[in-house]
């Protein structure tokens, strides 16, 4: 009518059309502060893995930056690994290279998760938390038991600060040093993880 705002005449005046759009599906992910997904890794992954570390041709992960240039196809030290990986648990280097990918394809999921990564597994619980440590290097690292290892996943999907974290888990050296519980653990990586993404100072 000749009192609405905008009327069809108007819009046929400003170049306005009629169109259509059809869409097969939408893909929606619901937020949840707590990880959706726990994947349980390898601790030979290197904390950074830089390019040219993943060889693809022969699915091996290169240890370190420094043995980019090797012409060897065993890419991992077996040997510096063997009292880690002295457990029920023996991983070939190709295993290791499909935990990494599985790593990936969990972090370009949309999931929030958590990646714990063990070097093998044990039948000795720890008598407190203080014994877990969990940590964003893979330095000193030492097999864990299954009962701990059970007590840092049914943590992590109760706890924010865990979502979105790639850690090692290992036992402590030191005995009687308190540093927390799990889920101060989990806040402590949480707090390393965004000062490691602050941008440098200028």
């Amino acid at each position: 009518g000749e009192n609405n705002a905008f009327s069809r005449n108007d819009a046929s005046r400003s170049g306005w059309s009629k169109f259509y759009l059809a869409l097969d599906y939408i893909k929606l992910y619901r937020a949840q502060p707590e990880p959706e997904f726990i994947y349980l890794s390898d601790a030979r992954i290197p904390p950074v893995i830089q390019d040219g570390m993943v060889k693809h041709d022969s699915r091996r992960i290169a240890s370190s930056s420094s043995e980019l240039d090797s012409t060897s196809n065993v890419i991992i030290n077996e040997e510096n690994l063997k009292d880690l990986t002295s457990t029920k648990v023996h991983r070939t280097p190709e295993e290791t290279y499909f935990k990494y990918q599985g790593e990936e394809i969990i972090k370009q999921s949309g999931l929030s998760y958590t990646i714990i990564r063990v070097s093998g597994f044990n039948e000795s619980p720890s008598t407190d938390s203080s014994a877990v440590r969990l940590q964003k290097t893979n330095e000193n690292i030492s097999p864990v038991s299954r009962a701990d290892l059970s007590q840092v996943i049914a943590s992590a999907l109760l706890e924010p600060n865990a979502c979105n974290l790639v850690l090692y888990m290992t036992k402590s050296n030191q005995r009687g040093v308190v540093d927390g519980d799990v889920f101060a653990k989990f806040a402590r990586l949480r707090s390393e993880k965004e000062e490691d993404e602050l941008p440098p100072f200028q």
